[in-house]
């Protein structure tokens, strides 16, 4: 142990009520230097390691903790990367733990898996009163499975799931599951993409229910917008590529006549493809006054895996406004240094009357062939649009292997 994972444990150890270590960068190691640290100790009621890069391995850590910790009551993982599989751990956990009554893992990047995983857990625990769950990935399965879990548990007070994916059949599962639960007073589905139907459905629920105070379904986003955001491949999706080629595993609902190739086929073929992988910002945060205006979105370009140079293939902007008006989008390129190399608008395509995308391909301009590792791509937003209720930027590229 370094030095000052030794000063982290020690703090840690002998800290008494709060533990705040939000927005330190401590990172999966220093996670589980905390993790360590709290099997001993007992004083700690709240710990707060929002905004820390801390992965699934950290949040693994700290939930092996938390099953044998027992004062620990208040837990913020928030704006990590904690993904499904850290969620699946801290859902393992609240099986067992019989301390923990706040759980916040909103921005963890957290999907339907993760949601299911959590929702299954919520069937059997008997202490979680509040759950955090706001701006992640969650669409309708991870809205119904939640929603199913709703019906039996009798600790729950309120539910965030503002911001996320959640749609019509979602709204539908968590109303009908309003009829039967009993203990919930709040529960926040603003920024989702609900429709009239699904937003009538909870509002009917509500008045049978009787004991919801607040119901928070406001700012719902076209549907259509997340449709349209380009699928970005991952190293794990061409992990699963490779298992597919080598017939390493069984896969649900593969072909029997599939054939296996031979594994030095499979690796030629891995090596010689070209992957289109990406980074992607989306924004669709609103102030709690109902309009947040939006500034810009931002990308920074990555470095390829290999060393080797990434080479874009195409730029996608798409926003959703409260209002339909066509316009344009202005871009900006920045090199590492933060010199402009090129700014330019691109006309927006206007769908569904109030969504304008827009993709940029290297033959629509020269700098997509000129972006390297290290530049930013800026799309300032305010200037067109006053309020906009879902932004994203897109960036697409290829390289040689993951």
């Amino acid at each position: 142990m370094s030095e000052s994972q030794r000063e982290l444990y020690d703090k840690v150890k002998n800290e008494r009520g709060w533990l705040h270590l939000e927005s330190n960068q401590i990172g999966d190691v220093g996670a589980q230097v905390v993790a360590e640290a709290l099997k001993v100790n007992t004083t700690v009621t709240h710990l707060e390691l929002g905004q820390n890069h801390i992965s699934d391995v950290g949040a693994r850590a700290i939930a092996e903790t938390l099953k044998v910790n027992k004062t620990v009551a208040e837990v913020t993982l928030s704006w990590n990367q904690t993904g499904d599989a850290g969620a699946r751990a801290i859902a393992e956990t609240l099986k067992v733990n019989t301390t923990l009554t706040w759980l916040n893992l909103s921005s963890t990047q957290l999907g339907d898996a993760g949601a299911r995983a959590i929702a299954e857990t919520l069937k059997v625990n008997t202490t979680l009163e509040y759950l955090y769950l706001s701006r992640n990935r969650i669409g309708d399965a991870g809205a119904q499975a939640i929603a199913e879990a709703v019906k039996v548990n009798t600790n729950l007070i309120w539910i965030r799931l503002n911001t996320n994916r959640i749609g019509d059949a979602g709204a539908q599962a968590i109303a009908a599951a309003l009829g039967e639960n009993k203990t919930m007073t709040e529960l926040h589905l603003g920024r989702n993409c609900i429709g009239k139907v699904g937003v009538q459905a909870l509002r009917e629920a509500r008045k049978v229910n009787g004991i919801l105070t607040e119901l928070d379904i406001q700012g719902q986003i076209n549907p259509l917008a997340f449709s349209l955001l380009p699928r970005l491949a991952t190293c794990e999706d061409w992990q699963r590529v490779f298992h597919l080629l080598t017939g390493r595993h069984e896969l649900e609902n593969q072909p029997a006549l599939l054939p296996a190739l031979p594994a030095e086929i499979a690796e030629l073929v891995m090596d010689k493809a070209e992957y289109l992988q990406g980074v992607q910002h989306i924004h669709q945060e609103w102030s709690r006054e109902g309009y947040n205006q939006i500034d810009f979105l931002k990308l920074t370009m990555p470095r390829s895996s290999d060393g080797n140079s990434i080479r874009v293939k195409a730029i996608q902007v798409l926003r959703e406004q409260s209002e339909a008006k066509s316009g344009r989008f202005d871009l900006i390129v920045r090199d590492e240094q933060g010199a402009v190399r090129y700014v330019w608008a691109a006309e927006a395509l206007v769908v569904d009357s109030n969504i304008q995308l827009v993709t940029i391909s290297p033959t629509d301009h020269p700098v997509i062939r000129q972006l390297r590792a290290g530049w930013e791509v800026e799309v300032p937003l305010s200037q067109y649009c006053s309020f906009v209720r879902f932004a994203s930027l897109s960036v697409g590229y290829i390289e040689r292997q993951c």
